[in-house]
């Protein structure tokens, strides 16, 4: 996490929260995905090799819809943390946004290999098969476990010929026709040929990931900025509300007499100006009264010999030359 400053503990709890809603999100989606491979390992065992290109590929991609739109919704949720803290995160949300999720991509490359492996092979680093067993309705089978279990050896796995894509939405379409594999053989590509095919899919993911980010992007500053639009308006609209507390009525009526006396004399204060008010026979505030500093039949000008309240009424004169007239 970026230390633009240090961050509150509410946005780190908040920072760790969104990490792990990822983090949850794509153990799910690779549990699923594991299922998938095993299903599409079935399958293309039983087609001929120029069909197994076509249903690989038929599964494969719609995963990569699925892991991309993961991203997609965990670098939402990074935007929307980063809109809401720019002081701690960024004033750039999109750009915070976007430098927390290379953090998230190296296991998406690594599930590529790994469902790749698998589907072809039926196995892979993190699952292995001991044994085949024909199925026979009712009969029980028992298969030793052999310990210790030989180590996957995904580092050095080569893809079947009819894995290599050559199209150009991956990029791999301009090799000179020596180098191009026989896609429609089943033996393994070389190693050079399956880095191309694993970096082709890597480039894939990378440009999907981009542009729905941007749509992404897009739509969260649009949400965005309606929001505080929508925030704004309602700040002003209670701005221009009369204050509803108890005795804001008469408030209001005490502050357009007293406007209505300056707009004659401004300069005019002390005894002269509640001299003003007592010939308006204007109220006093309801807070006055209810206190009893404002005795029942005082004047204003009585008023005005008594330190406490000579103080509310310079407040109640300085406050109602500052107050607009309250729209109905």
């Amino acid at each position: 996490m970026p230390k633009r400053n240090e961050p509150s503990t509410r946005l780190s709890l908040a920072f760790e929260a969104t990490h792990n809603l990822w983090r949850q999100g794509f153990i799910e989606f690779r549990q699923q995905a594991d299922v998938s491979a095993h299903v599409t390992h079935s399958e293309i065992e039983r087609l001929q090799v120029g069909q197994m290109q076509g249903r690989f590929y038929g599964c494969f991609f719609p995963l990569m819809g699925n892991l991309t739109a993961l991203y997609v919704v965990a670098y939402r949720r990074y935007f929307k943390l980063a809109y809401a803290n720019p002081q701690e995160c960024s004033p750039d949300p999109n750009e915070w946004a976007c430098n927390q999720i290379p953090v998230c991509i190296g296991p998406a490359f690594e599930w590529i290999e790994d469902w790749f492996t698998l589907a072809c092979d039926g196995e892979n680093r993190y699952v292995r098969r001991i044994a085949s067993v024909p199925f026979v309705p009712g009969d029980t089978v028992s298969v030793p476990i052999p310990v210790p279990v030989s180590p996957s050896q995904s580092h050095s796995w080569c893809a079947p010929c009819w894995t290599f894509l050559i199209s150009p939405v991956t990029g791999i379409s301009f090799l000179k026709e020596k180098n191009v594999p026989d896609t429609s053989s089943d033996q393994r590509l070389g190693r050079a040929h399956t880095r191309l095919l694993f970096k082709a899919m890597r480039r894939v993911f990378l440009g999907k990931l981009k542009m729905e980010i941007e749509t992404a992007r897009n739509e969260e500053t649009a949400a965005g900025a309606v929001a505080t639009a929508s925030a704004d308006g309602q700040a002003e609209k209670r701005s221009r509300q009369p204050n509803n507390r108890k005795g804001w009525q008469k408030r209001e009526k005490a502050y357009t007499a007293i406007r209505a006396i300056l707009t004659k004399e401004p300069s005019l204060k002390g005894m002269k100006f509640c001299a003003a008010l007592d010939t308006r026979h204007a109220q006093p505030l309801q807070d006055w009264t209810d206190s009893g500093e404002w005795r029942q039949g005082l004047t204003w000008k009585e008023a005005w010999r008594e330190s406490g309240l000579k103080r509310k009424i310079r407040r109640v004169r300085q406050e109602a030359m500052k107050k607009s007239v309250p729209t109905t």
